[in-house]
């Protein structure tokens, strides 16, 4: 390892934090605004590199820049990792903590490099706050990411490099390790830089595949949501609705349909304008999803109606869903800026695979039309299959 001498990994680590940051600038002007983190990264690149540039000139500049600016520049940029990977988890930054934090490291690297010159124990206190920020970054990545690909690479790397900063935390306070300065050509300084020049491309690698994971992830939602309620969408829905027929046809559990449509609607439009109008659509999509069960689905059918999958629900249970929905809405809406207004609910329900999926969404559309026709503002059960041969009248009850 004689030609991995300190300097020279100190310039690798700068080049490929320089190429890193430029590639992170370019990337975050075409990422979309929701994907955050990218910012904050490029930036903690960029603090990286110029922190490599006056670690490199060493004995050349004042102390102040190669070693005091040096390491603030370190810390901070690894902050700024730190900060983007919060950013990217929508949490708070925690800026104020970690400025407090890195005004400490800057008056500890001070105090051992003017008034008591000691760079072991001016290192340990910096090598400590990296060490406990590269950990904190894998349980943030792990947390919020950690079952995907992207979350595990990056969890991977920032677990190497926290424990290669711990395991120098240790040889340095049992006086194992003891370099008299940054270019200490000593086996643990090697590994140690070595370790923070190639964990930046690591890194930087890791926050791309992430971001992509987002962007993929959001570019999968729009297709298969309704814009403006993120419901899912009519194709969306019927897909989701096709294979839960399926299911029930092989597994023989029941499921149920319900064709929700609000009543009146063209007048609430005529009345308050499009842009209320809107904001009762967006409000029933919303306050349907207090009554239902996780395992539920809703879906935008079009303009005001919508449809929702009732999985592994009998038609009682159903119907009782139903009639709650219709309860709910009919009660005065939480944002008093927006007017009353109830839905007609037709519910079709299948069994054993009965109905195919035109069948079922024809039969829930005649039920909500029968509700329509029968004074809105109520439930209306299609005929159950195994009942259609007795003519049976189907069932009807209005709201409270």
């Amino acid at each position: 390892m004689s030609e991995l001498d300190p300097r020279s990994l100190i310039f690798v680590a700068g080049l490929l934090g320089l190429l890193c940051s430029a590639i992170l600038f370019m990337l975050r002007r075409s990422f979309p605004p929701s994907i955050g983190g990218l910012n904050e990264w490029s930036w903690g690149l960029s603090g990286m590199v110029v922190a490599s540039g006056l670690f490199g000139m060493t004995g050349i500049i004042p102390d102040f820049f190669s070693i005091v600016l040096a390491n603030a520049m370190l810390v901070g940029g690894i902050m700024y990792f730190y900060a983007g990977f919060r950013h990217f988890a929508g949490l708070p930054s925690r800026s104020r903590l970690l400025k407090t934090v890195l005004l400490l490291v800057i008056a500890h690297v001070a105090w051992f490099t003017y008034l008591t010159p000691h760079y072991p124990s001016r290192a340990l206190l910096v090598t400590v706050t990296n060490a406990v920020l590269f950990f904190a970054c894998t349980v943030l990545v792990y947390r919020t990411t950690g079952v995907t690909l992207a979350g595990r690479f990056t969890c991977l790397v920032f677990t190497g490099i926290g424990m290669v900063s711990a395991f120098r935390v240790g040889m340095l306070l049992l006086h194992f390790d003891a370099p008299t300065s940054v270019f200490g050509a000593t086996p643990m300084q090697r590994i140690y830089l070595a370790a923070l020049a190639f964990s930046v491309l690591a890194i930087t690698l890791g926050a791309i595949m992430l971001a992509n994971e987002r962007l993929r992830a959001e570019l999968e939602f729009i297709a298969s949501h309704d814009p403006l309620t993120k419901v899912y969408s009519r194709s969306a829905f019927i897909d989701i609705l096709t294979r839960e027929i399926g299911r029930s046809a092989r597994t023989g559990r029941p499921l149920a349909l319900l064709m929700c449509d609000l009543d009146s609607f063209k007048s609430v439009n005529d009345r308050f304008g499009h842009a209320i109008g809107d904001r009762v659509i967006i409000d029933f999509a919303q306050r349907v999803q207090e009554v239902l069960r996780n395992i539920d689905c809703v879906g935008r059918y079009g303009g005001e109606e919508f449809v929702i999958l009732l999985p592994d629900a009998p038609p009682r249970d159903a119907e009782e869903i139903a009639r709650r929905i219709c309860n709910h809405i009919a009660t005065a809406a939480p944002d008093s800026a927006l007017p009353h207004y109830t839905v007609s609910i037709g519910l079709a329900a299948a069994h054993d695979g009965s109905m195919e999926i035109d069948s079922l969404l024809s039969a829930a559309d005649s039920a909500l039309y029968c509700a329509k026709a029968n004074g809105r503002n109520r439930v209306e059960l299609a005929p159950l299959p195994d009942l259609q041969h007795q003519h049976s009248p189907p069932r009807r009850f209005a709201a409270a």
